[in-house]
């Protein structure tokens, strides 16, 4: 039993990270937060979902942007460590 309520504790812990990453990328994504990386590619992704969502700011297009900003961030997650926990952090 008690493995069970590390793996629920754990689960929890993992689910509040990515609510509360998510609630920063769209924090990004608003324009109600900067962030500059050294990664380019990041920079040019950020600028360009900023731009889309404010020609359409929708919970849609919100919610596509940050779709294609995790996708993004996972794919590239090996390299983007420092970026990920300035982003944690903002």
């Amino acid at each position: 039993m008690k493995d069970c309520s590390v793996k629920v504790y754990y689960y929890a812990i993992e689910r509040w990270y990515f609510v509360d990453m998510d609630l920063k990328l769209q924090k990004l994504i608003r324009k109600e937060a900067e962030y500059k990386s050294t990664n380019l590619g990041l920079n040019l992704l950020i600028s360009r979902l900023q731009r889309r969502y404010s020609i359409n700011p929708s919970q849609a297009e919100l919610d596509d942007c940050l779709q294609e900003i995790k996708a993004f961030i996972e794919k590239y997650a090996s390299i983007m460590k420092n970026d990920i926990e300035a982003i944690k952090n903002l």
